[in-house]
């Protein structure tokens, strides 16, 4: 059911309980709504608004203009404060509490506050960040850029260690706690980690894709390929291990030219580690 109005919608968060909403367009203002999105209200200036992040009760929001400042908010949206400086911004990440807060913006390091946005540390060098995620308690993080790596984080920022290939990587989603990872790559495959970032496997086809998200356990995962502009479509999936069935019941199919990678792990089963192509496991 369509609420609101039409409008070039950049970015959208929510309370944990779905009460509390947040939106951003580019260019227009913030629009938060308190019923679950039936009604909403503009706030603050019309602005490049990219991205924005939100505490789990809703109270503490974050977001993030194009070649403009962060701005937050300690009053579900009322009223807006604005921190650092002017830069590309292009995604914010929120701890459960609001706390701890994380953005990324092209051709700029990495930002952590520790004080709900007060103040910001630039860390590891610039690059074309492009998005950024962040466990409930905002201890560990995750970030990929164009054309570079995976860079995660186990202290709330303050290193940062490069993961998995250089590839065109579009965007990144965590767990709540942090341990499974979704990535997805522009005109690639979708990336799964199950380790905090350490190791990654692959998943689906090659394909545009352009966001990620994952639920609190992060046992449910979606993406959204764009396929370029003429029209994709939403893909979900289950990140639990595809294991094929013991003895000879347990087998796979696929397409021509279709290949997959397979890890024995005893029993007479093996694990699905990564695949190309239309691949179907039994």
């Amino acid at each position: 059911m369509p609420v609101e109005s039409v409008r070039s919608w950049r970015s959208v968060a929510s309370s944990a309980d779905g009460s509390k909403l947040v939106a951003v367009a580019n260019p227009a203002q913030i629009y938060t709504s308190t019923d679950s999105g039936a009604s909403w209200t503009p706030r603050e200036t019309s602005r490049a608004w990219l991205a924005v992040a939100s505490s789990a009760d809703g109270s503490k929001l974050v977001a993030v203009v194009n070649n403009g400042q962060i701005y937050t908010s300690t009053d579900s949206g009322v009223n807006w404060t604005p921190r650092d400086s002017n830069r590309q911004w292009r995604s914010v990440a929120s701890s459960s509490d609001g706390v701890k807060l994380v953005a990324v913006g092209t051709g700029e390091p990495i930002y952590t506050s520790t004080d709900s946005g007060a103040t910001w540390i630039p860390h590891v060098p610039a690059k074309g960040w492009l998005s950024v995620a962040s466990s409930a308690d905002g201890s560990k993080l995750v970030a990929v850029a164009d054309s570079d790596q995976i860079y995660t984080s186990i202290d709330s920022g303050a290193n940062w260690t490069p993961r998995e290939s250089i590839r065109e990587w579009r965007a990144v989603a965590s767990s709540s706690d942090g341990i499974k990872l979704i990535a997805a790559v522009s005109n690639g495959q979708i990336y799964i980690s199950t380790d905090s970032g350490t190791n990654w496997g692959t998943r689906e086809s090659n394909r545009v894709w352009e966001s990620v998200a994952s639920s609190a356990d992060g046992t449910k995962l979606v993406a959204v390929n764009s396929n370029g502009g003429s029209g994709g479509k939403i893909y979900t999936a289950s990140s639990s291990p595809q294991i094929t069935t013991t003895g000879s019941t347990g087998f796979i199919s696929g397409g021509a030219l279709s290949a997959v990678e397979l890890q024995y792990i005893g029993g007479g089963k093996f694990i699905w580690l990564s695949h190309e192509g239309e691949i179907t496991i039994f």
